[in-house]
């Protein structure tokens, strides 16, 4: 039997008139194809209110700032609850052969449901917030102590990650139903998980994995969150709990049309040319998916074998920024002196070059802002051993990380850039400040005068340095 056969039939629209009701991954299929233009619509319109969340939440936890964690989850939570039900009610709209045009429909539901989808979308961010600002601060402490956390502490995180993704998912997947009892929405999450709690476990581990392989992946998933990072996911959730929503809350189907017997036997070339029609008409969505599909597994492949882990990590922090031909030449400089420290088989040293100064009007307020966010990010991570300085007293104001990592006599452990051999020897050449070549500026010259703070002397780059 052909894929064709398996999942649509011959006769017809790509149905026989007295075919039974699809299955499993025939149904979704069925889904997919007819229903394809509305989800990739959902997926989009999710993506857009979920993006504030992602970009409050994760600026929380990167800062381990309780308060700006507590308050970015519970105020992007407002968005990000009308999106979750706005994806549940477009799988189960699908579900039941709803024909209904999909954009007025999602007006229709947000216009019925707001008020309950923002106080469970406040509710539930809030949650997901604590629980990662939680994990970042386990793992911190942990890399703080020279461990890794424990198994225990990784499985607790993990089933509090789970709980919480198949309550979310049951909430979503009852708001938007038409209800007449006055139930409370955990009161009907309860009723399902009680009914079938395989089922609603299983609809939760779907929408975990789907959502929380695609933040992992972050940034190299991002073409996949567009297209497919909300809806795929989704839609098999609420098909693995449609079974016990018709159950329990008696959601209706609508029949599928089923078309006419023809009047007269087809020919076998008019069959065929009928059979190809039907089939083009029900797979033409799957074709799409697949296509897409393909090209989104080859991005992110070629995302993450591309991409290159560094052996070591420098930080500059200036007034100005520098050009990419002085970090260019600044990383190949200290990948000379270095040791492939993670077995790649390649010495990469990565300089991230932070534009921030104490005194803002010697920045554009752009590059402050960025610079700020960025330092904060490695210093809370603690990926950048060397700090590379040209005003380490604005820099110590206002951060406090030079007295954190050096002590208080912190002013006495700075090493003057001109006073470290190897770094004052570095051939690092000059660039161009004309576009006729005329300027130059020598690129030694400028980190002359630039004070060197090493927050961890064991560092192998720094060793190899001073070796």
């Amino acid at each position: 039997m052909s894929i064709y056969n398996a999942l649509y039939g011959r006769d017809g629209h790509g149905v026989g008139p007295n075919e039974p009701e699809k299955k499993g991954f025939a149904r979704f299929c069925q889904m997919v194809g007819r229903d394809l233009g509305q989800l990739l619509g959902t997926n989009l319109m999710v993506c857009v209110l979920c993006l504030p969340a992602a970009l409050g939440v994760s600026l929380g936890v990167t800062l381990l700032s309780l308060p700006l964690t507590v308050v970015c989850s519970a105020v992007t939570g407002l968005l990000t609850g009308p999106a979750m039900v706005l994806l549940a009610d477009c799988a189960l709209r699908s579900l039941q052969n709803d024909p209904s045009q999909w954009l007025p429909r999602a007006k229709q539901t947000l216009a019925a449901h707001w008020k309950a989808a923002c106080g469970f979308g406040c509710i539930g961010t809030l949650v997901l917030g604590l629980l990662c600002f939680v994990s970042a601060f386990v793992f911190e402490a942990a890399a703080q102590q020279g461990y890794y956390p424990g198994l225990a502490i990784l499985v607790f995180l993990a089933l509090d990650f789970l709980v919480l993704a198949v309550l979310t998912t049951l909430c979503a997947a009852v708001l938007p139903l038409q209800l007449p009892a006055p139930d409370s929405l955990l009161r009907r999450a309860g009723r399902l998980l009680a009914v079938a709690p395989a089922r609603c476990v299983l609809a939760g581990v779907l929408m975990l994995a789907g959502i929380g392989g695609m933040i992992l992946l972050f940034p190299v998933s991002v073409f996949w969150a567009v297209l497919f990072g909300f809806w795929l996911p989704g839609l098999a959730a609420m098909q693995t709990l449609f079974p016990v929503l018709r159950q329990e809350y008696g959601v209706e189907v609508r029949s599928i049309p089923r078309p006419a017997a023809p009047d007269k036997p087809l020919t076998a070339q008019e069959q065929k040319k009928r059979s190809r029609a039907n089939w083009w008409y029900y797979n033409w969505g799957i074709v799409a998916v697949a296509a897409m599909v393909i090209v989104g597994v080859a991005y992110v492949a070629h995302g993450l074998l591309t991409t290159v882990d560094p052996d070591y990590t420098v930080a500059v922090v200036t007034a100005e920024a520098l050009p990419d031909e002085a970090v260019q030449r600044l990383q190949t400089a200290l990948a000379d002196y270095a040791e492939d420290a993670n077995g790649d088989g390649t010495v990469v040293v990565q300089v991230n070059n932070y534009t921030w100064s104490a005194d803002a009007a010697l920045t554009d307020m752009n590059g402050q802002m960025a610079g700020a966010t960025q330092m904060n990010t490695d210093l809370a991570n603690g990926e950048s051993k060397i700090w590379i300085l040209d005003d380490p007293e604005g820099f110590e104001q206002a951060y406090g990380a030079l007295s954190e990592k050096l002590g208080a006599e912190w002013q006495t452990k700075l090493i003057p850039w001109r006073s470290q051999p190897a770094l004052s020897g570095l051939e690092l050449g000059s660039y161009n400040t004309a576009a006729d070549g005329s300027q130059t500026v020598d690129i030694q010259s400028r980190f002359a005068g630039y004070s060197v703070a090493v927050f961890d002397a064991s560092d192998a780059l720094w060793q190899a340095l001073n070796s």
